[in-house]
């Protein structure tokens, strides 16, 4: 099947027609870091002045309040998921809330900027 669909895409012009490849996840890659990957803001807290278990108010992909864990050097934010938990759809179908990781933004990856501490 894999093969069909690769001709199909080469028939009509779409490169690729795996899932996914390489050349693919690079590109992916390059594109998020286009994204994210900007000059930092002056507002932008650094990282020695960040205190593990506190909470941040900042810009994030899920959240805008997360807070610092140090031993991960990462932030946990809360995110509302607006689609229903597929595993027990039809008895729940509501939100879920989840906890999400989310990196300190840098020049090379992450995408939660902190801006003021929470509760100083």
């Amino acid at each position: 099947m894999r093969n069909e669909i690769s001709m199909h895409y080469a028939k009509i012009g779409r490169r690729g027609g795996l899932a996914s490849s390489p050349a693919k996840r690079a590109a992916a890659r390059r594109n998020a870091l286009k994204r994210w990957r900007r000059k930092p803001d002056a507002g932008i807290l650094p990282l020695h002045r960040l205190r593990d278990g506190m909470w941040y108010l900042g810009h994030g992909r899920n959240a805008a309040a997360g807070v610092w864990d140090a031993r991960a050097k990462c932030f946990w934010t809360v995110a509302l998921n607006d689609f229903a938990n597929p595993a027990a759809f039809p008895a729940e179908p509501r939100r879920q809330v989840r906890l999400k990781r989310e990196d300190y933004f840098s020049r090379l990856s992450g995408t939660f900027k902190p801006i003021a501490r929470l509760g100083a």
